[in-house]
């Protein structure tokens, strides 16, 4: 298990910590008025890649990994995503001559991003060139807001933008590659019946990006640019956390199939859950002072919240990928649809408070309960809760004794590492049948 998830683990890690390097950088230096509009642009680019999916990406990738003649399918996708692609460009072009937003210009990019097919090296056994296409894809722009804003300041965004569509350029060529297919194929006119096809795979899949990456698309009819700015930030660690919980789900995608598989990723997920809750839930103000000074002062008490929404992301982490193999779409597309009406109609709510900061999370924390529960549920009742829970308190004791440790002696970096390591040690002890055997074999 370990072999494998290492190399993944480490070019989707450099993603994740570029990722933070930046927002910390922005937030630092840029303002939390730059921070909003970085946000509103990676929300939109990972709107648009989702509506050019629309369940077709999904769909392909389950017969990549299930099929021996996969290449057709992949085919039919490909050129039916292209197609879609131009409506959503011809919409992008008139929006912005209408509007002149920049963000706007990330609809624009939609041929490119239809065209990228590096999705199907996950379900075609190669998450390593997959991962690492993704650092790729994130490192050059996120490199060229580090580099080039000391001499540009806020209007760094253009450059930003121009990057992500080298980054998406380059990396469809190499994936066509690896994937031994072609990178361009001509445009399907009958499109919409592919689409068709798997219409409730893409709407599960539209509002799970709505749900968590593409929250701020929404979040930006009803708040201020300042406040998404500072949403932003901690969002930022909740798609990077989320991010990282995914590369065991990537990386076993077709082991997901095998019995009780989904339950051992839990596991592994809450074990990572268990590590991040330290610096992020018991010594939240020494980590927010570390990435982003004194910008959290006033509401430094929200990263911890964040840290409930990231439990509950740990607890189902293989639910919806198990339910897309057994192919019980529609348990994915009612649980997470109820789950984004409840996350806006919160968010709506908020932002004519004065606690409007606090919406989104709240409205987060909310929606990944919803998930839960209905996955939870719908998958094997009342049992899915029990076993996770069951080992849920294995975990405690180094976290009761990372809390106990700050509570007397004090918060610091020194305590808060000393804590991150009795619990790497506990964990390496008491679950390392878990961490290195494999995950298929019933051995824990």
């Amino acid at each position: 298990m370990l072999k494998r998830v290492f190399w993944v683990a480490l070019f989707t890690g450099l993603s994740h910590l570029i990722s933070i390097i930046t927002i910390s950088y922005v937030l630092r230096n840029l303002g939390e008025e730059t921070s909003g509009y970085l946000g509103v642009i990676d929300s939109t680019i990972v709107f648009v890649s989702t509506i050019i999916s629309f369940g077709i990406q999904l769909a392909v990738n389950r017969n990549v990994a299930t099929s021996t003649s996969w290449k057709s399918n992949y085919k039919l996708g490909q050129s039916s995503r292209l197609m879609l692609s131009f409506f959503v460009l011809a919409f992008g072009v008139v929006a912005y001559i209408f509007e002149g937003n920049i963000n706007l210009l990330i609809y624009c990019y939609a041929p490119l991003i239809a065209l990228n097919g590096d999705y199907a090296l996950y379900g075609n056994g190669k998450p390593i060139i997959a991962a690492s296409l993704s650092f790729l894809r994130v490192a050059l722009p996120n490199l060229g807001i580090i580099v080039c804003g000391h001499y540009f300041g806020p209007d760094v965004l253009p450059i930003y933008i121009l990057l992500l569509a080298l980054g998406t350029l380059t990396t469809g060529f190499i994936a066509a590659y690896f994937n031994g297919v072609s990178y361009f194929y001509m445009p399907r006119k009958h499109f919409l019946k592919f689409y068709f096809k798997y219409s409730k795979i893409g709407v599960y899949q539209v509002v799970g990006v709505l749900l968590v990456p593409s929250i701020l698309v929404v979040a930006n009819w009803f708040y201020s640019i300042a406040i998404i700015g500072l949403i932003n930030g901690l969002l930022k660690l909740l798609i990077v956390y989320k991010g990282g919980l995914r590369i065991i789900v990537q990386t076993f995608f077709k082991e997901i199939k095998e019995e009780r598989t989904d339950l051992k990723i839990d596991k592994a997920s809450l074990i990572a859950w268990g590590a991040i809750s330290i610096p992020i839930i018991i010594y939240f103000k020494t980590t927010l002072f570390l990435l982003f000074d004194h910008t959290y002062d006033d509401i430094a008490s929200i990263l911890p919240f964040i840290g409930g929404v990231m439990f509950l992301a740990a607890f189902r982490n293989a639910s919806e990928a198990k339910a897309l193999i057994q192919k019980k779409d529609n348990l994915n597309l009612y649980v997470f649809l109820v789950a984004l009406l409840i996350e806006i109609v919160v968010i709506i709510l908020f932002s004519y408070t004065s606690s409007s900061i606090w919406g989104i999370p709240i409205g987060l924390f909310i929606a990944e309960l919803t998930i839960v529960l209905g996955l939870g549920f719908g998958l094997n009742k009342i049992k899915f809760f029990t076993e996770r829970l069951r080992f849920i308190g294995m975990l405690l004791p180094p976290l009761v004794l990372a809390f106990t440790i700050k509570f007397f002696i004090g918060e610091s970096y020194i305590t808060l590492g000393v804590s991150v390591i009795i619990y790497g040690v506990w964990s390496l002890v008491f679950f390392r049948k878990l961490i290195f055997g494999s995950l298929t074999k019933m051995d824990s």
